[in-house]
């Protein structure tokens, strides 16, 4: 902030997003959303974009304070907005901001229309000059989104399961935009939590503010010293979840998330297909198959995930980074509403967390699923490309059972598989594997190491 990321770039940006949404056809007034995230600054630079929109006649709402994500989407789809603007920087250290463009379906926007926004900037940016004027106070509105969105999260989750179970809980907002909602919640519906971290810090008490191992350690030993049932936590976005079990230990996306499916299927009586990243696990494809449903797969991001949730007959979206969502009312990714949907899961089960999870992995052999990545020097970026161009492979010991180039380059093993890919957000190849044991994971890693050489 204040070197690459400016108000003056902020402008401009939101000028371009003003051009493109006046000519989108419609007759009624353009809406929009601006949300924001809990860092330093971004309160400052919602402010500045909405005073460009309102100066070209678009009406901007606003959250009473900075909001998760999936509250801001349900906002825009329910008061039928043309889109929205999301001041985040997601992952990133405290020092960095960022915009995140939201469609009218809630959902973040497909390459696609980033590259036209883009394309915008790069038009005007040599004749656009900034003359400050007071934005027009009868364009700016104050909006409740939180009430409509936990009436939502209520009306999905089942409440009164988690309350009758008594399960101990304590809840990690992680200085995000999850506090008085996922802690409020549940407070409000007569469940008894321990609250950390549900205060507002623009430097996130010295953590990034993810749902990771080690951004997790202080709720791990809060739960072991309480003896509690679960640890839940969201990301500064809420978009993401983090899970801890009764050990104290930190329970990864694609150990907890087939499991739920499966409840979903055969509890919640949820119907429809299920889109997963190419790099998620294939142990939801295994309790698909059990159920008889479709997996469709797409690139990592979750824009893509939602572009097919709103197209195809598809009832759950899952990433491998801690994020999922429903299909429905607002088909966005959803921390706190995972959070609560594994909660249910384990409470309707009586069993604790590890049980749970033992129980599951006696129906459906485990699988490691494992990620590293190298830097994307330029001799691993062109070899990393003549991967994608070349058509025999030899792999000792592994029988190769098919090639998918959905996100770069996923070679399909008997029981096992190896992906290589450009990340979309460093300068980083990522390589990911999955194999039935820890060691055939690591050897995998290794392998897609050596084809970068």
């Amino acid at each position: 902030m204040g070197k690459d990321f400016t108000f003056a770039k902020v402008r401009l940006t939101a000028q371009a997003f003003a051009n493109l949404l006046k000519r989108t056809p419609g007759n009624k007034e353009i809406a929009v959303m601006i949300n924001y995230d809990s860092r330093y600054l971004s309160e400052t630079f919602a402010q500045k974009a909405a005073q460009i929109l309102t100066l070209n006649k678009i009406h901007v709402f606003f959250p009473f304070r900075d909001a998760p994500t999936p509250a801001m989407a349900l906002a825009i789809i329910q008061k039928q907005m043309r889109g929205g603007i999301c001041f985040t920087a997601s992952l990133n250290e405290p020092i960095y901001n960022g915009i995140k463009i939201f469609t009218a379906n809630g959902t973040p926007a497909l390459p696609s229309k980033t590259l036209l926004l883009e394309n915008e900037i790069k038009k005007i940016a040599a004749s656009f000059r900034f003359k400050h004027q007071y934005s027009d106070p009868s364009l700016i509105h104050y909006l409740d989104i939180r009430s409509p969105y936990l009436n939502h999260i209520a009306a999905t989750v089942h409440l009164d399961i988690i309350k009758h179970a008594r399960i101990k809980i304590i809840v990690d907002n992680l200085f995000g935009t999850s506090r008085d909602y996922l802690d409020r919640l549940l407070s409000d519906h007569g469940i008894e939590i321990t609250a950390i971290h549900n205060y507002s810090d623009s430097y996130f008490g010295g953590v990034i503010p993810s749902c990771s191992k080690s951004n997790l350690r202080e709720l791990a030993r809060l739960v072991v010293s309480k003896g509690a049932d679960i640890g839940m936590a969201t990301d500064i976005d809420s978009d993401r979840f983090g899970i801890i079990d009764s050990r104290g230990r930190f329970i990864d996306a694609n150990l907890i998330m087939p499991p739920l499916i499966e409840y979903l299927i055969t509890v919640r009586k949820m119907s429809g297909d299920i889109v997963k990243s190419v790099s998620s696990t294939d142990q939801i494809t295994r309790v698909a198959e059990r159920h008889q449903r479709k997996v469709h797969e797409t690139p990592v991001g979750f824009k893509f995930l939602a572009d097919m949730l709103s197209s195809r007959n598809v009832f759950i979206g899952v990433e491998s980074t801690n994020g999922a969502a429903l299909n429905g009312a607002c088909p966005c990714r959803d921390g706190i509403l995972f959070n609560l949907l594994i909660c249910e899961m384990l409470a309707h089960s009586q069993l604790s967390l590890p049980q749970l999870l033992n129980q599951f992995a006696r129906r459906f052999p485990p699988l490691f699923n494992r990620e590293t990545q190298v830097a994307k020097s330029s001799p691993r970026r062109e070899k990393f490309h003549s991967l994608l161009q070349e058509k025999n492979f030899s792999f000792p010991g592994l029988e190769l059972l098919k090639i998918k180039y959905i996100d770069g380059i996923k070679f399909i093993f008997t029981n096992s598989w190896l992906l290589l890919r450009e990340s979309g957000t460093s300068n980083v190849i990522r390589i990911c594997a999955e194999a039935p044991s820890l060691r055939q994971a690591q050897q995998l890693l290794q392998t897609g190491r050596k084809l970068l050489e």
